[in-house]
């Protein structure tokens, strides 16, 4: 009998160890979440875009306080990333998860993920001239409705869609710590 190659051994012994599985896991996405959750508290744009996929996008429902209308938008993961990088500047930052739902597609192989947040931080109203030159935080309760799924072996949000409401509060009111 012939030794199998090398490459089958080790295919065998990783999917064996699921490490190479095609399809994910409940406790993975929300292992996932947790990290992503995570990584949004420390706001530190390069690990919050190494979790979006190649082809992520991201729709936006903002409701602002006060407009009747809300602005929508949308995003591809190369200006999310962009955008997640002005969020560094903030030394005052709260991101509370109020709810999560995750929802296994059939094949295994995507989840759907409801969660609900509350993100508290300063609103600008102006260019700031440091990053306490601010008078009202705002306090932005969403629900975020995420797909995800493998992209390379590891779990990436593959697009998000958002609906934001936001509030403002007197600085007063809300005491936040430095971080």
């Amino acid at each position: 009998m012939r030794p199998l190659p090398f490459s089958v051994l080790l295919f065998a012994a990783c999917a064996a160890l699921a490490g190479c599985s095609r399809e994910v896991t409940h406790r993975q996405v929300a292992e996932f979440i947790d990290r992503a959750d995570d990584a949004a508290r420390k706001r530190f744009a390069p690990e919050i875009c190494e979790l979006r996929a190649k082809n992520f996008t991201i729709d936006v429902t903002s409701y602002a306080e006060g407009e009747r209308e809300p602005s929508e938008l949308k995003m591809t993961r190369k200006l999310y990333c962009q955008q997640a990088g002005s969020f560094s500047r903030l030394r005052q930052y709260k991101l509370e998860r109020k709810s999560i739902d995750i929802d296994m597609a059939s094949d295994r192989r995507t989840a759907t993920v409801t969660a609900e947040y509350v993100e508290t931080m300063p609103f600008y109203e102006w260019n700031p001239a440091t990053p306490d030159d601010f008078v009202r935080f705002q306090v932005v309760e969403s629900t975020d409705v995420s797909v995800v799924g493998l992209e390379d072996g590891d779990v990436r949000f593959l697009s998000t869609r958002t609906e934001a409401h936001q509030t403002l509060v007197s600085k007063n009111q809300i005491s936040l710590p430095y971080n």
